[in-house]
């Protein structure tokens, strides 16, 4: 040991002499991430995992367990350890399997020869904007700091790009659309800060800004969880596309994100924005936790906040203090408590139910249903026409209150009539199944009600359609009341047939005391399979089929299908084969007295049972109102009444919603052990930012108090954050690397300077957006070649030092939108609802509860951009899949890049492509413009003659082939302008030119 020792001091001792005129080792840039990755697991942050009583993330702590001694690495017990060759003694353990490299223990050597100072962790630091000599602004700057790291390396920059390749990465970057064939001429004819003025003011800008955002706030159009079923949100996707085309100053789309319903007179897109809250995944499967799944989604709502505005990882707090950061555990909780007014529930199990206060918060647009509250987002046309519809409905109701002689005199016979109908024996109509099933509580889940504007109504306000081409049925449950028969019973209902497409056969079925469906009655053919064939009373004819174009009463005395006095009807079924038909009410002409005050509640019974001079002023007012919503005389206003009614709420069907964010009585907040929802032993905490941060005290407690301090001038992670992520959109990389992890974790940012810099001027021009994407895409850095050489790529093999530009494969959804731009498809159409692309058939067959089969939109719909494309998060659509898009389960801020056959057979088969080829072809009048329309530049001799030899195989190929031509030009919803060889082989020479790498490629 002492041969061993002696040797380490004499190799010290040569280290130092040879080292004493290398640059300065610094903490954060060197020693951190060493100290991070390998020794912190044990030694660092977390009280619950340290071992040997030593921290080492903590200087004062580190010098009092004496781990090193200042200036002095001979005597250090932390060298001594790291350069051991004793497995007991080597630290860190070889089990651990986080072995230093030579290149390490080094640095750690020098660090601590030189001092062994601490730094606080960079992105903790103030944000403190660098001075330049020669106070150089704007994207001067840039290239200042990215100079000075490539004259230490001695490189320079690479010379400009072409002006087709500008054109065509402005155009991507800013707007993810390519330029048409005139903007190349109009960059080089205007310059290119008007060029770039040009596109930042493009409404399609928003567009592409929205979609990193959308996978950092995990927008997504269905809940996640379980039966993923589906769930609006689209408002709030337009919302953030039109915030950053109106440039909204993003610290003020910070706050109306995260506490939009908070701010006073809060506006409508105010609260739209607020919707971010509960874009969480949710759950509606029955029998789970309400606590556990509260307990899910705070945690997840920390997790996002933190990771999407401060890129840190304070979700590892969770369970216990964080491994490598000073997050504690109480961090973790303290700011989920500033969540916790949210109106939520945690078992969205579809019962209906919400909370038994949830009365107070509808109204002013809110709504609830079953997976929570929702905020209906009208555009100016639907308002206007809501608010002339309620008017002309309150008037028409207004009419229907007036009393008349007449009325009086009608109301006065009906009671007289009632009377001695409730003294009488004789059998009446009673109706069961009327308007939606209310009335007895019967449950018609799928039915697919119309009202007179839309379809053939018998009574009321609505009927149901049933249309289908072969069989098709409506179930009623009646479980809830059944109907109890009698001796005698016929059962009844009234249905309208359509003259032009009748159904050949319809059906009634009753299922009593839910034991058989084996009491059938049908008219017409015999093609619906249920009991088909016999003549009994599980199938029992009972005449020709109805006349059409006529309500038509069908009648069956239950004798005849096998029912009987006392039998009570769980459940029924309006059964036909094919056709169009309307379905109304339904019920029984019976004796029974159970029923013989139908529809007549116990006070009314007494009102009309009462002798007319001992009547009462209210009894009297009771009755009249009765009779004026029975009336014959009055049916023509009750018929147009009951038609605004029904335009009314189709109208209000129509408009949007988006999750609702609501502000309620806070939830107790607790620490949980562990993690551990059922553990109640942890501390009760108050809502605050993490305990080191700037402000971490006197700020209050509200999500709006949270906002205000994320985007303060002090909090030193928001601004670094975004202009990390936008600097990583424009180079492929950002300055630090690991764009959601700016803590230990994370990376030393290549060019700490210019980081701050471009911070601090964001946070200096009010958080501009575009202000910073302009500065940053007028630097010469961005508008450099992205050619690189074998120089350059040995010595910076990941472009980090920014010699050259990045070649990046574009985004998903900007593949698709090339495909459709350059082919002339392309719907330009800004917000609304998500829109639904051809997608392989069946790919929704494992998705349950309920099941579902996508349906692609056939109209224009299906040319809009990717941004707008449905996001079911289990089946997310195969092509965006294909190409690396996140299911947005979780928070996402950078999508990895992968290159797979695949991608090629999506880009070669994919509907969508195979239509875009064919317009593509189909607007081109040679390979050449095919090309140029694509890539924005004439091929070359050999591009040319490659193309054109495809061109003539294909015509020899596809003229023999009349059916293979025929199959490829019928693909997609716009039909082919001709169908011949010409056009197939033109089709086929723009799927290659469409599968380019250059094509996908952002250069």
């Amino acid at each position: 040991m002492i041969h061993r020792l002696l040797q380490f001091s004499l190799f010290f001792a040569l280290a130092a002499a040879s080292s004493s005129a290398e640059e300065k080792v610094e903490y954060n840039r060197d020693i951190r991430p060493i100290l991070s990755d390998k020794c912190f697991a044990c030694h660092g942050p977390d009280n619950n995992t340290r071992e040997a009583k030593l921290r080492l993330d903590i200087r004062a702590d580190a010098l009092a367990s004496e781990a090193f001694v200042p200036g002095d690495a001979d005597k250090s017990e932390l060298v001594f350890r790291i350069f051991s060759d004793e497995e007991d003694d080597v630290m860190p353990p070889p089990k651990e399997n986080r072995q230093l490299t030579a290149k390490e223990r080094d640095l750690l050597k020098r660090w601590i020869a030189q001092g062994g100072e601490y730094q606080d962790h960079w992105s903790f630091l103030p944000v403190e904007k660098p001075a330049i000599a020669g106070a150089i602004e704007g994207a001067a700057a840039i290239d200042h700091f990215v100079d000075e790291r490539l004259t230490e390396k001695k490189l320079t920059r690479s010379p400009e790009a072409d002006a087709v390749t500008l054109a065509r990465r402005l155009n991507f970057d800013l707007t993810g659309l390519p330029p048409t064939p005139g903007d190349v001429v109009r960059l080089q004819e205007k310059g290119i800060e008007a060029y770039v003025d040009e596109l930042l003011a493009s409404p399609h800008f928003g567009e592409r800004m929205a979609i990193e955002w959308l996978d950092a706030v995990r927008y997504a159009d269905s809940v996640g969880y379980h039966g993923d079923q589906e769930r609006e949100a689209s408002p709030f996707r337009d919302y953030v596309i039109n915030s950053f085309n109106d440039n909204k100053p993003f610290d003020q789309f910070t706050i109306e994100q995260i506490a939009g319903d908070l701010l006073p007179d809060a506006t409508l897109w105010q609260k739209v924005a607020a919707g971010y809250n509960r874009l969480n995944q949710i759950s509606r499967e029955g029998g789970i936790q309400d606590a556990e799944y509260l307990a899910k989604y705070q945690a997840e709502r920390v997790r996002t906040t933190t990771s999407a505005w401060m890129g840190v990882t304070l979700a590892c707090a969770e369970c216990h203090d964080h491994k490598f950061d000073p997050f504690s555990t109480k961090d973790f909780y303290s700011f989920a408590a500033f969540f916790a007014d949210i109106l939520e529930k945690g078992a969205w199990n579809g019962d209906g139910s919400f909370q038994e206060d949830e009365s107070q918060y509808a109204g002013n647009g809110i709504v609830f249903d079953t997976i929570g509250p929702k905020l209906e987002v009208p555009t100016a046309e639907e308002t206007e026409r809501i608010q002339h519809l309620s008017h002309r409905l309150n008037e028409q109701r207004e009419q229907l209150k007036k009393t008349t002689p007449e009325l009086e005199a009608g109301a006065a016979k009906w009671a007289a009539d009632q009377r001695a109908m409730l003294s009488s024996d004789a059998p009446r109509d009673f109706v069961y199944i009327t308007e939606k099933g209310e009335k007895n509580e019967v449950g018609t889940n799928g039915w697919n009600f119309v009202d007179g504007g839309k379809g053939k109504v018998h009574q009321g306000s609505v009927a149901r359609q049933q249309q289908a081409k072969e069989l098709v049925q409506h179930l009623a449950d009646a479980s809830k009341k059944p109907l109890e028969l009698v001796e005698g019973d016929v059962f009844f209902t009234y249905v309208w047939l359509d003259p032009k497409n009748p159904p050949t056969q319809v059906m009634l079925q009753f299922n009593p005391d839910g034991k058989s469906w084996s009491h059938r009655a049908y008219w017409g053919a015999d093609d619906i399979p249920f009991g088909k064939g016999a003549d009994s009373e599980a199938h029992r004819k009972r005449g020709e089929l109805p006349k059409t174009g006529d309500w038509v009463r069908l009648e069956v005395p239950i004798a005849d299908v096998g029912l009987k006095g006392g039998d009570k009807v769980t459940n029924f079924a309006f059964t036909q084969f094919g056709g169009l038909a309307y379905w109304d009410e339904s019920g029984v002409h019976t004796g029974n007295e159970k029923y013989r005050a139908d529809g007549l509640s116990d006070k009314m019974i007494a009102a009309v049972t009462e002798a007319d001079a001992d009547r009462s002023a209210a009894d009297q007012k009771l009755i009249l109102e009765h009779y004026q919503s029975t009336a014959a005389e009055l049916k023509p206003l009750r018929d147009e009444v009951a038609k605004l009614e029904g335009q009314l709420d189709s109208a209000k069907a129509g408009v949007r919603t988006v999750p609702a964010t609501i502000s309620a009585k806070p939830r107790e907040i607790r620490v949980l052990p562990r993690g551990n929802w059922m553990d109640k032993s942890g501390a009760v905490v108050a809502a605050a930012p993490p305990h080191f941060l700037p402000q971490a005290n006197g700020i209050g407690a509200s999500r709006l108090d949270l906002a205000k301090w994320m985007v303060a001038r002090d909090n030193p992670l928001t601004a670094r954050t975004f202009v990390n992520r936008i600097w990583a959109r424009f180079f492929g990389s950002g300055l630090s690397g690991v764009l959601n992890d700016l803590g230990s974790q994370g990376e030393w940012p290549t060019h700490p300077q210019l980081l701050d810099w471009l911070a601090a001027d964001f946070m200096e021009s009010g958080w501009d957006v575009k202000h910073l994407m302009r500065t940053i895409v007028l630097s010469e850095t961005y508008r450099q070649s992205s050619r690189s050489s074998p120089e350059l790529d040995e010595v910076d093999p990941y472009n980090r030092l920014l010699a050259h530009q990045s070649q990046i494969r574009l985004p998903a959804e900007l593949i698709r939108d090339n495909a459709l731009a350059v082919s002339g498809l392309l719907n330009p159409q800004i917000g609304g609802r998500s829109a639904r692309p051809y997608q392989p058939a069946g790919y929704y067959q494992h998705l349950n509860f309920p099941r579902r089969e996508y349906q692609p939109d056939m109209n224009a719909n299906q040319y809009r951009r990717g941004v707008y494309t449905h996001w079911q998060r289990t089946f997310l659509h195969p092509a965006m899949m294909a190409f690396d898009a996140p299911a947005r389960d979780e928070c996402t801020m950078d999508r990895p890049y992968s290159n797979t056959p695949l991608q090629a057979l999506t880009l070669l088969n994919d509907p969508s492509y195979v239509e875009a080829a064919r317009a593509l072809a189909e607007n081109s009048k040679s390979v050449s413009e095919a090309f140029e329309r694509v890539l924005a530049r004439t091929p070359t001799t050999e591009e040319k003659a490659v193309l054109e030899q495809l061109l003539a195989d294909e015509k020899t190929r596809l003229g023999d082939d009349a059916k293979a031509t025929t199959a490829l030009l019928d693909v997609g919803l716009k039909e082919a302008e001709n169908v011949s060889a010409e056009l197939a082989a033109m089709t086929a020479v723009a799927r290659v030119i469409l599968n380019l790498h250059e094509t996908i490629t952002r250069y």
